[in-house]
């Protein structure tokens, strides 16, 4: 799981925003237990964060209901308690095999 602190950090930034722009992204797993998400997402350009696969905690467990894997999603990631969280997500579709 990033935590924010140290991922702002590694990118120079000081004062992160506390809410970033919805990002687009395909779902790796998703893991109710742990109630996280991996995305391989676009860059987040609010943290001059590149493309990559990483893990995310979710706002609300059920948002792990609305995807699977293989899913090309929208999402929305905010700073809470120090850690990248998803708070919206919807699927706009299935990654082609």
């Amino acid at each position: 799981m990033a935590v924010l602190s140290s991922a702002a950090a590694a990118q120079g930034i000081d004062d992160p925003p506390s809410a970033f722009a919805p990002n687009e992204g395909i779902v790796r797993k998703v893991d109710k237990p742990a109630g996280e998400i991996i995305i391989r997402h676009g860059p987040l350009t609010e943290m001059d964060m590149p493309p990559m696969t990483m893990a995310f905690e979710v706002s609300k467990p059920d948002l792990l209901d609305k995807v699977k894997a293989g899913d090309r999603v929208t999402f929305r990631v905010e700073l809470l308690n120090g850690r990248f969280t998803v708070t919206r997500i919807e699927r706009k579709g299935q990654v082609r095999p």
